[in-house]
C-alpha cells in the first residue's frame, strides 16, 4: 500500500505592497519546496493565511500549486471554508476540480460529538467525488479527534490523509495502530516529536517547519528510517530551527525563505503586517549560522 509521506509544507502566501498574493513568488516557491525535498504540498492552510483570503484568492493558490508542480509532488488543499455546508461543499468541489489530489476537511469547532462529526466528514465524502483529508486547525475552539473516529474514518478509504495537532506521542502512537492497513496517512505537524513519531512508524509530517527547511525535515525522516548515526544531530537542529519560527511565524517564516534564496518579502496580511528591526536583527544572525551565502543548510553540509 503506497502512503503518502515525506515534510509536506504547510505553505505560505507571498504578497506584494499592497498584500495581494504575489504570484511570481508563489510560483518560485512551489518549485523551490520541490527542489528541497518536499514529498507534498499543503496549499491554502493556516500558514497561507487562508481564513484571511477570499475564496477567489483561495482557489488561485490552489490552481498554482496544482499547475506548478505538475505531477511532481502532490498536492492538499483545504476545502471546507465558509459558513455554511453548501458553501464549504461548493469549495470542496472547486478544489477537487482544480486537480488537488487532497482535498483537506477542517475539524470544525463546536460541540459535535463522534456520531455528528462523522457525518459533518461523510457528507463531503458521499458529495465530492475525491480523496479527502482531516486538518485540525490549531485556532482557538480547535478541538481533535477521537482516535477510535479516526480509526473509522481511515477504514471508510475515503480519507488519505491526517494533519494531526495534539502534539501527544502516546496518541499518535494509537493513532497508527488504529489505521494500520487503511490509506490513512499520519502526517502529524509536531517537530520535537518527529523523530519518535517516526521510529514508532511514522512516514511524514504536515508542519511549518517544512515550510522553511523541508530539506532538512527530509533527511530527519530519512536518516530514521535508515537508522543513521546522525540522526540526533539533525533533530536536534530541527528543534532549535522550530522554536526560533513559533516565535516569529508567519512573516519570520518569509523572511527566511527570503535568506534561503526565495524571492518574496515578508509581508502578511496577520497584524503586525510585518517584522520589528528588533526580530529582522535576530533573524539575520540566526540566518548566518544556519545557512551558507547559497541559502543551503550548513548542517547537511558537515
Amino acid at each position: 500500500m503506497e502512503f503518502y509521506q515525506g515534510a509536506w509544507p504547510t505553505m505560505v502566501t507571498p504578497l506584494d505592497e499592497k498584500l495581494n498574493i504575489d504570484r511570481d513568488g508563489y510560483i518560485a516557491l512551489i518549485d523551490w519546496y520541490i527542489s528541497h525535498g518536499a514529498g507534498g504540498l499543503y496549499a491554502n492552510c493556516a500558514t497561507s493565511e487562508m481564513d484571511i483570503l477570499s475564496a477567489d484568492e483561495q482557489m488561485v493558490l490552489v490552481q498554482d500549486a496544482v499547475l506548478t508542480s505538475d505531477g511532481r509532488v502532490p498536492v492538499a488543499a483545504t476545502g471546507n471554508m465558509g459558513t455554511t455546508i453548501d458553501e464549504q461543499v461548493t469549495l470542496c468541489q472547486s478544489v477537487a476540480d482544480a486537480g488537488a489530489d487532497i482535498v483537506m476537511l477542517v475539524v470544525p469547532a463546536g460541540n459535535m460529538n463522534d456520531d455528528d462529526l462523522e457525518r459533518y466528514f461523510m457528507t463531503f465524502a458521499e458529495t465530492v467525488s475525491s480523496p479527502f483529508g482531516i486538518y485540525e486547525w490549531p485556532i482557538a475552539g480547535m478541538r481533535h479527534l477521537n482516535v477510535d473516529l479516526v480509526g473509522k474514518l481511515a477504514r471508510t478509504g475515503r480519507f488519505l490523509a491526517y494533519k494531526e495537532t495534539s502534539c501527544d506521542i502516546g496518541k499518535l502512537g494509537e493513532i497508527l495502530r488504529v489505521t494500520d492497513s487503511t490509506p490513512l496517512a499520519l502526517l502529524q505537524a509536531n517537530i520535537p516529536y518527529l523523530l519518535p513519531f517516526i521510529k514508532a512508524g511514522g512516514r511524514g509530517t504536515m508542519s511549518i517547519s517544512s515550510a522553511f527547511v523541508p530539506d532538512l525535515v527530509d533527511a530527519v525522516i530519512k536518516s530514521a528510517l535508515a537508522e543513521e548515526s546522525r540522526v540526533e544531530s539533525l533533530h536536534q537542529a530541527l528543534c532549535v530551527m522550530d522554536l526560533v519560527q513559533r516565535a516569529v511565524h508567519p512573516a519570520g517564516t518569509k523572511y527566511l525563505l527570503q535568506k534561503r534564496g526565495v524571492p518574496m518579502a515578508s509581508r502578511t496580511r496577520r497584524i503586525p503586517h510585518d517584522l520589528t528591526p528588533e526580530q529582522r536583527y535576530a533573524l539575520d544572525y540566526t540566518a548566518a549560522e544556519w545557512f551558507d551565502t547559497n541559502g543551503e543548510l550548513r548542517v547537511l553540509n558537515e
